[in-house]
C-alpha cells in the first residue's frame, strides 16, 4: 500500500475530485487559505456549485492553523441567516481541513466602492442603509449564538470589512469569512486577546490596542464600512497602515461626513463609530433599526440594479469564467468516458489517495478513510488504442475545447470567499469570497408598468445554478468509497 503524501505535496488543481466534489477553478486566496469553485459530481443537478475553502498546503502541517480552521467550522455551521454565507459540510483531505460553503454569485462591496470612487462618486444613502442593515442582521444572528448549555457563545467576527461583505445577484448583502472570529471558549492563540488580527481601517479602537473585544467592536467595524460608502474615505485615513493606526490610537476625531448625507443618518453612523464601546449601539439589530429609521432603505431589486449599472463588466466576466470552468470539466468527463470505453476490461488506472472526513460536532475529529489500493494492469496494446482515441478526440473537439479558454479579465481584487473567480478556468486569480445561502429573498417587487422597472433585463445570466447542493449522505463518519480517478 502506498503511503499517503504529506500535506505540502498535495496539489489541488482543476479536475481534482474527492468525496463527490470536483474542483473547477480557484476563486480566491489569502495568507492562510484558498477557496475553490467546485461542483458536487453526484448531485441530481450536475451544475450545482459550491465553494470549498482549504488551508494552504504549506501551512496545513501547522497544528495551530488546522485548529483555527476547525474552530471556524464548529462556529459557522451553527449560523443560519440569509445574510450569512452558509457552511454546508466540514471534512479533511489527508491533513488538510476543508469547508464546503455556499457559493455566492455576486460581487464584493469593496469592488463596488472601488468602481464608484474611481469615477468620483459615492454610494447613495438609501443603498448604504439597505446593505449595512442586511449585514447587521446577519451579524446579530452570529452574535446571538448559544453553546450546548444555552449560554451565549460570545462570538465576534473581528474582520467586518468591505472585502468580507458580498452582494448576491438578488441584491442581498451577505457576510463571509469568520476565519479569525473569536468566541468565549475558543482556545486558538491566533484569536486570543492581545493578538491583533483584521484590517486596520475597520478595526475598532479597543481591538487595535489589543484590549478585549465584544459585539460592539463589530458594530464599530460596520459603522466604518458605512462611513467609507458615504464619504469615499476610510475612517482615520492615512498613507499607510502605520499612519492609520497612530491616528486611531491617538483618538483623533473623524472628518465629518459630506453635507449630502442626511443629518439623521450622520448621527446614527457617528454613534456606531464612537471611541467608547458603551456609547455605541448595544446590538447590531439596534444599529440596523436606527439606520432604517434615519433613511428609507432601498429595496433589494434596487440594490441589484445598482450593482449591475456599476459592475456589469465584472459580473459578466465572473459568469463567463464559471461557464468556461464547467465546460472544461465536462470535456474532462467526456475524455474519461472515452478512455474508460477504450480500456474495456484490460486497463485499470491507479487511483489517487482519497479523503478522510471529519465530524462537524464539537471537536471535529478526523476519521481516516481505508483506502482501496487497486493493482495497475497495463497492456500496451490497449493503452496504445486509448492514446490514439484521445488524440483523435482532441483533434475533433478542438473547437469545443477552445471554448474552455478564458477571456481576458479585469484585474479586480477578490477577497477570500468571494464569488469572483480566477482569470482562467485552470489558474488562480491574483487574489480575491465567495465565498458561498441561496435563500429566498424578501425583496419587494416594484409595481408593474413602472418606468423604474426593477430587475435589469440585460443582466447577464449563466446557465448554471449557483444554489448549493445537498451535502453527500452522512456526516463524513466512517470509511467512504474508494477515491475517484483524477488524472484528467
Amino acid at each position: 500500500m502506498r503511503s499517503i503524501p504529506p500535506p505540502a505535496a498535495v496539489l489541488l488543481e482543476p479536475g481534482f475530485r474527492f468525496d463527490g466534489y470536483e474542483l473547477l477553478c480557484k476563486i480566491g486566496q489569502g495568507g492562510m487559505a484558498s477557496v475553490w469553485l467546485a461542483r458536487y459530481a453526484h448531485a441530481d443537478d450536475p451544475h450545482a456549485l459550491v465553494a470549498i475553502k482549504t488551508i494552504l498546503p504549506e501551512l496545513a502541517a501547522n497544528q495551530e492553523f488546522r485548529a483555527m480552521m476547525l474552530d471556524e467550522a464548529r462556529i459557522v455551521t451553527a449560523i443560519n441567516h440569509p445574510s450569512v454565507a452558509a457552511t454546508l459540510k466540514v471534512g479533511q483531505l489527508w491533513d488538510i481541513p476543508y469547508l464546503v460553503l455556499e457559493y455566492v454569485p455576486g460581487e464584493s462591496l469593496d469592488q463596488l466602492c472601488e468602481a464608484l470612487f474611481d469615477a468620483g462618486k459615492v454610494v447613495p444613502p438609501p443603498i448604504v442603509v439597505r446593505i449595512i442593515a442586511d449585514t447587521c442582521r446577519g451579524l446579530h444572528a452570529a452574535h446571538e449564538l448559544l453553546d450546548e448549555n444555552g449560554e451565549p457563545l460570545g462570538l465576534v467576527h473581528r474582520d467586518v470589512s468591505p472585502q468580507n461583505i458580498l452582494v448576491n445577484d438578488r441584491g442581498r448583502a451577505m457576510l463571509i469569512d469568520f476565519g479569525i472570529a473569536k468566541a468565549r471558549e475558543r482556545l486558538t492563540p491566533e484569536t486570543a486577546d492581545g493578538v491583533m488580527k483584521g484590517k486596520i481601517p475597520y478595526m475598532a479602537p479597543e481591538h487595535a490596542m489589543g484590549s478585549a473585544v465584544d459585539r460592539r467592536s463589530d458594530i464599530w467595524s460596520l459603522g466604518a464600512v458605512a462611513y467609507l460608502m458615504l464619504s469615499g474615505k476610510e475612517p482615520h485615513s492615512g498613507p499607510n497602515d502605520a499612519a492609520r493606526l497612530i491616528r486611531k490610537l491617538a483618538g483623533e476625531p473623524l472628518a465629518p461626513l459630506p453635507l449630502t448625507v442626511p443629518e439623521p443618518l450622520r448621527v446614527v453612523v457617528e454613534r456606531a463609530l464612537h471611541a467608547e464601546p458603551s456609547q455605541r449601539y448595544a446590538t447590531a439589530l439596534e444599529f440596523a433599526t436606527a439606520l432604517e429609521e434615519a433613511v428609507l432603505p432601498s429595496e433589494h431589486w434596487e440594490i441589484e440594479k445598482f450593482f449591475f449599472d456599476n459592475l456589469s463588466h465584472t459580473a459578466r466576466a465572473r459568469q463567463l469564467i464559471v461557464e468556461h470552468a464547467i465546460a472544461a470539466a465536462d470535456a474532462r468527463a467526456r475524455t474519461r468516458e472515452i478512455l474508460s470505453g477504450a480500456q474495456g476490461g484490460g486497463v485499470r488506472m491507479s487511483s489517487t489517495p482519497g479523503l478522510s472526513t471529519s465530524d462537524t460536532t464539537e471537536n471535529l475529529p478526523a476519521v481516516p478513510l481505508e483506502r482501496a489500493v487497486r493493482p495497475v494492469f497495463v497492456y500496451l496494446g490497449a493503452a496504445g488504442i486509448a492514446l490514439a482515441i484521445v488524440a483523435a478526440y482532441g483533434i475533433g473537439q478542438m473547437n469545443g475545447v477552445r471554448a474552455s479558454a478564458t477571456p481576458p479579465l479585469l484585474a479586480t481584487g477578490v477577497p477570500v470567499g468571494t464569488a469572483m473567480v480566477a482569470p482562467s478556468a485552470t489558474a488562480a486569480l491574483p487574489v480575491g469570497p465567495s465565498v458561498p445561502t441561496a435563500s429566498a429573498e424578501s425583496s419587494a417587487t416594484p409595481p408593474s408598468g413602472s418606468s423604474s422597472s426593477p430587475t435589469p433585463t440585460a443582466w447577464p445570466k449563466v446557465s448554471v445554478k449557483p444554489h448549493p447542493p445537498p451535502p453527500p449522505t452522512g456526516t463524513g463518519k466512517g470509511p467512504g468509497k474508494p477515491p475517484e480517478e483524477t488524472i484528467f
